[in-house]
């Protein structure tokens, strides 16, 4: 990686407009530490400049990469800061901004309620402001919040409208994450077919963009459905796919999902140890995971469980993902774990009655 001092000569380093510029390049290749450091020197030296429109957007992309890097209460200060100043000098668009990435940073703390709260206050702006690419980003964040409360067809209609404003707005790097959710809310509907085509059109957009992060999510999102289909040699590759492009940008979050979608292909294909080994690395990485993540990770583990034959480890897997998946409101999630453990609870009492004599008889 390019140390301070080169990165500044390229962006130039009076220019705090053409830094802020390379810290946008730098961010979209995942190269957060160098991003960081130039989104610093570009607000300094917009402030030096009295530029107050570069110094507020140099906050908000401080604060982004800040998310990145799991800075959470950093990230939220830098957010804040940066609305404050927006709406004390009249930049009523980079305030909504400023709104939006704080709504992603409620969203990370699992304060769903907040996020949603602030998510709808940049969506009026950005409507009231005709900023298409705003109202796209503030639209897809609120469809996260819908589909995560368990209503996909809210989530998917905030989904496509937010493809439409990217389109309008010219801006492909946006559309190719409302690709991603697509994907993501049509798998909770069981539309293989549809979540693999989304998640592949995302993934086309993201190898033209060059997007390291975002496309190792949705190759890696992509063999979710693919195993569903038993296209099992495709899943594979997506996953060594997304393998490589995490790895380029140190995205361990997605390695962690990585691991966990090779768990369940090998649970598929009854490799049950390789897939108990890969659910162990899969925690292992999940050091920054969020609460929804972790009770993803412990649903599969439920289904490992039960391929294994133990019911009542797959019921504490089940119930423990039931607690995380109420902490945070992920109501449909919740319903199926709590069926699937109501289940086996069903199922062992019926094998515990079959075992049971019958008064006034007796074995053999």
């Amino acid at each position: 990686m390019a140390d301070a001092a080169t990165l500044l000569r390229s962006a130039g380093a009076d220019d705090a407009r053409g830094m802020a510029a390379r810290a946008g390049e730098e961010e979209g290749l995942g190269r957060w530490d160098a991003a960081a450091r130039l989104y610093s020197l570009a607000f300094r030296a917009s402030v030096m400049d009295r530029d107050l429109a570069s110094a507020v957007d140099a906050l908000r992309g401080q604060a982004r990469v800040r998310r990145q890097q799991h800075r959470l209460e950093e990230a939220e200060e830098l957010a804040d800061l940066s609305f404050v100043m927006a709406e004390r000098s009249g930049l009523p668009q980079a305030a909504a901004r400023a709104l939006n990435v704080r709504g992603i940073i409620r969203y990370e703390q699992s304060d769903w309620a907040g996020a949603a709260a602030l998510y709808g206050r940049a969506l009026e702006m950005a409507l009231d402001l005709g900023d298409d690419e705003l109202a796209g980003l503030a639209c897809q964040n609120a469809g996260v919040i819908a589909h995560l409360r368990g209503d996909l067809f809210e989530a998917r209609t905030r989904y496509l409208e937010s493809i439409g404003s990217f389109v309008r707005s010219g801006n492909s790097a946006h559309a190719m994450m409302a690709y991603n959710n697509l994907g993501v809310a049509s798998i909770y509907q069981g539309e293989w077919m549809e979540a693999e085509v989304y998640f592949s059109r995302g993934i086309e957009i993201g190898e033209r963009l060059s997007q390291s992060p975002m496309l190792a999510r949705l190759y890696s999102n992509r063999a979710h459905p693919l195993i569903e289909i038993g296209e099992t040699a495709r899943a594979r590759r997506s996953l060594d796919s997304a393998e490589e492009a995490a790895r380029a940008v140190g995205d361990l979050g997605t390695l962690g999902e990585v691991e966990k979608f090779r768990a369940m292909l090998a649970r598929c294909e009854g490799r049950l140890r390789d897939a108990d080994e890969g659910l162990q690395r899969a925690r292992r990485m999940a050091t920054a995971a969020t609460a929804f993540e972790r009770a993803e990770l412990l649903r599969e583990s439920g289904h490992l469980r039960e391929a294994q034959g133990r019911p009542a480890d797959a019921r504490a897997a089940y119930r423990e993902a039931a607690g995380l998946y109420s902490e945070v409101g992920a109501r449909r999630q919740l319903r199926l774990v709590e069926l699937r453990a109501a289940a086996l609870v069903e199922h062992g009492e019926q094998d515990e009655d079959a075992g049971r004599e019958e008064p006034g008889t007796r074995p053999g």
